[in-house]
């Protein structure tokens, strides 16, 4: 916080003003008696007496007296001369002041400025047009965005405990209308185990929800709801997306409704491992925003600019169980391809190269004497999954896929998932102290694996 402290310069105890107490006025009468008393001390300067410069007898000099006629023309031509010039200095600093930001000054007086866009230069970097958007702008968003949001409660069913058992539990999320006839995109770890729905409408209408489907691994639901003609929005891509740029996060933190965040895309392609009910669960290729994103924004949207749907806010990076501006989307893209394969009864299909393993480090790669420092080292080769097939073994370390770099197993499991099953991979690897390569057949994940 920043203090203000003001005060002035002390008084001199030892000034006095004109007309304070002291000697008598000069030319003034002699008092009764009279006794003159010696001439009193001229006051200082500042005082304006006669150590100003008024002359030390009693008789002041005439001052000249200028006729009616110099005033006027004198005081008149200094005048307007003095207006002319400040109105042209005026007009030359509104007009070139502009020009030197690159703003036509005529623009700048019709007020079109406040109604630019983000715009794209040629070299396809996101720049801001106009530098009066700001909070109008985020409203103007707000209001195309939140009609489409809704909050999304849940009861589980009874769980039975070690010592005692629990009574149903109830929760809260959110979610985004994503078809006209009711169907409402949300979390998997949302209405993951809820026996009861409640989806409640902008307009405060609440409505029973039914579990169409759900895919754990992107951490993406399907809830639908009987209505139609409900409010969607448009979609953004996902791929196109520009670190810096704005966006807007609407959902139910902690419960309160149709909550209106604003930050800017702060990463993107993040990999983040997430505890959840079935195990650590990884997420990847997630949209990182500053943008406060708390529990219950959980199935929320994350929007852009122009109010499209880019991202379904899902799980926060936090020490104390609450916003510290590190939040995480999974990206429309991905969000879109999974609802509609839920909706459309297809299974969700996930690209399986059988591996497991861990991040190679400094300190593992000192401690087990291992030829890199960086990559992804096999802890298991699924028997008779893909990477088995092609000759990778527990051990190995991955160290590029398809000529890309590789530091760590995320990148992996990553990598993978961007890809269809049938693809094939390119993979580079130390089998002890020796390079190899071996190209991998990617295949449908097996349903009992998680």
């Amino acid at each position: 916080m920043n203090s203000d402290r003001e005060g002035g310069p002390p008084q001199d105890p030892g000034t006095q003003s004109p007309g304070c107490h002291g000697g008598p006025v000069p030319g003034g009468q002699a008092p009764p008696g009279g006794v003159t008393p010696p001439p009193a001390r001229p006051p200082s300067a500042r005082q304006g007496g006669q150590g100003a410069g008024i002359p030390p007898s009693g008789t002041l000099p005439p001052i000249p007296r200028r006729t009616e006629t110099s005033k006027r023309r004198g005081g008149g031509a200094t005048f307007l001369t003095t207006f002319i010039a400040g109105v042209v200095g005026a007009l030359l600093v509104l007009t070139a002041m502009p020009w030197a930001f690159g703003v036509n000054p005529w623009d700048l007086v019709r007020g079109e400025l406040r109604n630019a866009d983000v715009g794209e230069d040629k070299e396809g970097v996101v720049k801001v047009v106009s530098p009066t958007e700001g909070a109008t702008h985020v409203a103007d968003i707000a209001v195309k965005v939140t009609p489409s949001i809704v909050n999304i409660d849940i009861r589980t069913a009874p769980q039975r405990g070690y010592f005692f058992d629990m009574g149903p539990q109830a929760g809260t999320g959110s979610g985004v209308i994503y078809k006209e006839d009711g169907y409402v995109i949300t979390n998997n770890h949302v209405i993951q185990n809820a026996q009861e729905i409640t989806v409640r409408l902008s307009s405060g209408q609440e409505i029973t929800g039914t579990k169409v489907g759900a895919d754990p691994d992107t951490d993406i639901a399907v809830v639908k709801i009987d209505k139609a003609g409900l409010p969607t929005l448009t979609l953004g891509d996902s791929d196109k997306l520009v670190v810096g740029e704005l966006c807007v996060a609407v959902g139910s933190p902690f419960g309160f409704e149709q909550s209106v965040t604003a930050g800017i895309i702060s990463a993107l392609n993040r990999n983040i491992s997430a505890d959840s009910q079935d195990g650590v669960t990884v997420l990847t290729d997630l949209i990182q925003t500053d943008a406060a994103i708390n529990p219950g924004n959980s199935g929320g949207a994350l929007c852009d600019s122009s109010a499209r749907l880019i991202g379904i806010n899902a799980i926060i990076a936090s020490a104390a169980g609450g916003s510290e501006g590190v939040g995480f989307a999974i990206p429309i893209n991905t969000a879109q391809k999974v609802a509609d394969d839920i909706i459309a009864g297809r299974p969700v299909s996930h690209p399986y190269i059988g591996i497991l393993g861990q991040t190679v480090t400094d300190t593992i790669a000192e401690q087990y004497d291992l030829p890199v420092s960086d990559g992804a080292y096999i802890t298991r080769a699924v028997p008779e999954g893909p990477a088995d097939k092609a000759g990778i073994k527990s051990g190995d370390i991955i160290v590029e896929i398809d000529g890309k770099p590789v530091k760590g197993m995320d990148e992996i499991i990553s990598e993978v998932r961007g890809r269809s099953v049938g693809d094939t991979v390119s993979l580079t690897y130390y089998d002890g102290n020796e390079k190899k390569k071996a190209d991998v057949t990617l295949e449908e994940k097996p349903k009992n694996l998680q």
